[in-house]
Formats: C-alpha cells, sequence, structure tokens
C-alpha cells in the first residue's frame, strides 16, 4: 500500500512537509514495504488539516468556510471499488509549520492557540506518527469481513519509528534521502514522460484549469504577471476549443533549472498534467516591469508547448492564442458570456488582473435591427468572484438582470457586493451626447 500524505487549509491545498521532516513520510513507505504489514488497498491518503494563519488576497473570508468543514473533523471515506483510503484529521499542530515562515507577507493573518505554537521537529515528527495511528484506528473501525489492512504490523511500524525519532535521526534522514529522493524523482519523471510520448490518447477533454507553480522560487515570485497571464491564456485556449487526453488541467511546473522542474513534474492524479518551462532568475530580478511581464508569458507559452510536443495536442491552438495575446499582453479582452434575444446581443467581457487590483467587467450591448452597440463597465470583481457574481444573466427587451450566487461560499466571496443587478437597455443604448 502507498501512502500519501498532504496538508489542506483555507484555499489551499498540497504541499511537503518542511526542513528535516521532508523525507519523514518517505521513510514510513519504505518500513511498510519492508515489513509483514498486508492491505487489500492499494493507497492511503492522509489530509492534515490545519487552522490557516494567513488567507490570499483574493480568497479573503474563505477561513470562514474552511472553519466550518474543519470542526466536521475527523472524515474518512473507505473505497473499496478503487482500493483507496481517504482520510482527513485536524492538526493544528502543523499550522506555524506550513503558514508561520510565509505569514508576514500577507494581510489577512490569524493567530493560532498558545498550545499549538513552538512545536519542535521531533515533537512535530512525533505528532505525524500519532496522526498515522489515529487515522489507522479509524480504518480498523470501518472495515468490512472482506477487507483487509493489518492494523498491529501497521502500528508496530508506526511506534518503531516514533521512537527513532530525535534530531539527529531527522538530520540524517534528510541528508541521506535526499540525493535518493532527486536521483529517483529524476528517473521515474522522464519515464513518465517517455512513456506520453509513445501513448496517443484520444484528446477529448476541452481544458478546463491553468495555473503556474514554480517551488523552487520566492512565494510571489512571478506575481502578478502568472497570475494575470494564466487567466488570458485559459480564456482564450478555452475558446479556441484545445482538447487534451484525459486530463483537463494544465500546470506549468517553473524552475530555474530543467532537474528542479522535473521534480515537480509527477501528477499523481489524471485530470492534471505539468509542463516544464526554465527561467534564469537572478536575471529575471534585474529586468523592469514590462521586460518581466514578457518573460512569464514565454514561460508559460513554454509550459504549455512542452505539454503539447509530449502528448501531441495541436500546438496551431497555442501558436494562434500565444499571437493573439501578443497583440495586446495584459490588456487582452476576455470573453465571459453571451446571452441573446430576438432584438439583442449581450456580450460580457472583462479584463485579467491581480488579486489586489480586480477585473474590469463590461457590457457590450448589441440592438439587432440597428446593428448597433455599446459599451459600458459595469463595476469590477477579482477572477475567482466572476462566475459567482455573475451567476444568472436574464436578457429581455426592456431590461438586464443579474443574480450572484446565494450559497454559503458566494455570501462569504462576494462580501460587499449587490446580489442584484438591474439595467435598462434604453439607458444603456442611449446616444452618447
Amino acid at each position: 500500500m502507498k501512502i500519501y500524505l498532504t496538508p489542506n487549509t483555507a484555499a489551499r491545498y498540497g504541499g511537503v512537509l518542511n526542513g528535516n521532516l521532508r523525507h519523514l513520510d518517505r521513510f514510513i513507505q519504505t518500513e511498510l514495504d519492508n515489513s509483514a504489514f498486508k492491505s487489500s488497498f492499494d493507497e492511503l491518503w492522509l489530509k492534515l488539516s490545519y487552522p490557516p494563519m494567513y488567507v490570499l488576497p483574493g480568497v479573503a473570508g474563505m477561513e470562514i468556510t474552511f472553519k466550518k468543514y474543519y470542526d466536521t473533523l475527523p472524515e474518512s471515506r473507505l473505497n473499496r471499488r478503487y482500493k483507496k483510503i481517504d482520510i482527513a484529521l485536524k492538526a493544528p499542530e502543523f499550522s506555524e509549520h506550513f503558514d508561520k515562515g510565509e505569514q508576514k507577507e500577507y494581510k489577512h493573518k490569524f493567530k493560532i492557540e498558545a498550545q499549538f505554537t513552538n512545536i519542535s521537529e521531533v515533537q512535530l515528527g512525533q505528532i505525524l506518527i500519532d496522526k498515522y495511528l489515529e487515522a489507522a484506528q479509524i480504518i480498523t473501525a470501518k472495515l468490512k469481513k472482506e477487507d483487509l489492512f493489518d492494523h498491529e504490523d501497521f502500528n508496530k511500524v508506526l511506534l518503531s519509528i516514533k521512537e527513532k525519532i530525535n534530531s539527529d535521526f531527522l538530520e540524517n534522514l534528510n541528508t541521506t534521502q535526499k540525493t535518493e529522493v532527486k536521483d529517483d524523482t529524476l528517473a521515474r519523471a522522464n519515464k513518465l514522460r517517455t512513456e506520453r510520448q509513445i501513448t496517443n490518447k484520444p484528446k477529448n477533454k476541452l481544458i478546463r484549469d491553468l495555473r503556474v507553480y514554480y517551488d523552487g522560487l520566492p512565494n510571489k515570485a512571478l506575481y502578478p504577471y502568472d497570475y494575470i497571464y494564466s487567466e488570458i491564456f485559459l480564456n482564450l485556449l478555452v475558446r479556441a476549443g484545445l482538447m487534451c487526453p484525459v486530463y483537463d488541467h494544465l500546470y506549468i511546473q517553473v524552475a530555474k533549472t530543467m532537474d528542479e522542474a522535473l521534480k515537480s513534474s509527477f501528477s499523481i492524479e489524471n485530470w492534471y498534467v505539468n509542463g516544464l518551462s526554465v527561467i534564469d532568475f537572478d536575471q529575471y530580478q534585474t529586468l523592469s516591469n514590462k521586460e518581466k511581464e514578457n518573460v512569464v508569458f514565454q514561460m508559460i507559452l513554454a509550459g504549455l508547448k512542452d505539454i503539447a510536443t509530449i502528448d501531441n495536442l495541436d500546438q496551431n491552438v497555442i501558436d494562434k492564442v500565444a499571437h493573439q495575446i501578443t497583440k495586446q499582453g495584459t490588456d487582452t479582452e476576455l470573453h465571459f458570456k453571451t446571452v441573446e434575444n430576438d432584438h439583442y446581443t449581450l456580450n460580457i467581457t472583462y479584463f485579467s488582473r491581480s488579486m489586489e487590483e480586480e477585473c474590469p467587467v463590461f457590457f457590450n450591448l448589441t440592438d439587432k435591427s440597428q446593428n448597433l452597440t455599446k459599451r459600458h463597465q459595469i463595476g469590477k470583481a477579482r477572477n475567482s468572484q466572476l462566475r459567482l457574481w455573475l451567476q444568472k444573466i436574464t436578457l429581455s427587451n426592456k431590461k438586464i438582470k443579474i443574480q450572484s450566487s446565494d450559497s454559503v461560499r458566494g455570501q462569504v466571496w462576494l462580501k460587499g457586493k449587490s446580489s442584484v443587478l438591474e439595467f435598462e437597455i434604453a439607458e444603456l443604448m442611449k446616444s452618447e451626447e
């Protein structure tokens, strides 16, 4: 059975343990593989959910929604069809471990309970073992007659590891594992890329998401250009109908070297894939803002072409979109939605902006009988808010009505915005004096 460990907090998911704990889960895996432990399940996913010490600017308020989820934990599911176990546990001890170093960079900050502060690496390592033991207890309680999860051997292995954990053990483990992990990771990454090249799967999935990651660079190193251009590329590629095999989420891994990018290129699930791109970050830091913008554009394009080359995607679609973007850069106008009736066509468009600046949103209303179009800015919203804010759009011959999402998520994310907007068409179509 393979074990997977992932952190989770408000609007943030995924990552690895830090410092000398980075490879502890790998060591646990090795010890389980070398033991007598047996299971009828192939995977165990342990999610460590912890209270955030900050939230990103674009998702302020999500800590409230997360708290409601957090209070329901633990959460467990034994998926016998796919031989997969999912366990989510409260792990407030890990808040500082994951968030303390970056907290100072953000406006929306939170304190955590004093009992969960200043926890040493040794203590955290032992706590991690306790989380696995807690997970095993939950699993055992849900087993059916046909299931196999050797609880005793699992506990025996984990408790043996817990006894070994001290500062010297963690330091030595991190040192020895680092080289092994790098060599193993690069070999497996190259193997997977080769397998993708010789497997010509049908292109039947329309792209749905595009993001940029750069784990080896400083936090927000490419911001806001990575954020803005991800939205622009995604919008235009969806409009152009870029089709992919199996996956519909494209992640661009940017690093200083190809080896560093390769290390982050694994797709554990089949619904996403990674494209690789290399940046000379030292030079990047010396550039003007306009030059940085262009470099980030080229980084995303290189990552997309990396994916297209390996999986034989339609390069012409990517090239046409890239050419379109080069004309206007970050001022590329994006399509949100078109609504029409017998008399009018309403095209709603917007411009991608940073999380702090928000996106200006426009009505482009056309009177079909006169072939006359009037354009009006109706407000601003973050990229992440648009679909919740403009959820239902009704166009009659006299009025345009917009209704926002009334979900809990919508109420949190759209705080301060009107839930209903109405516009008189006669007023929108008036000629300028």
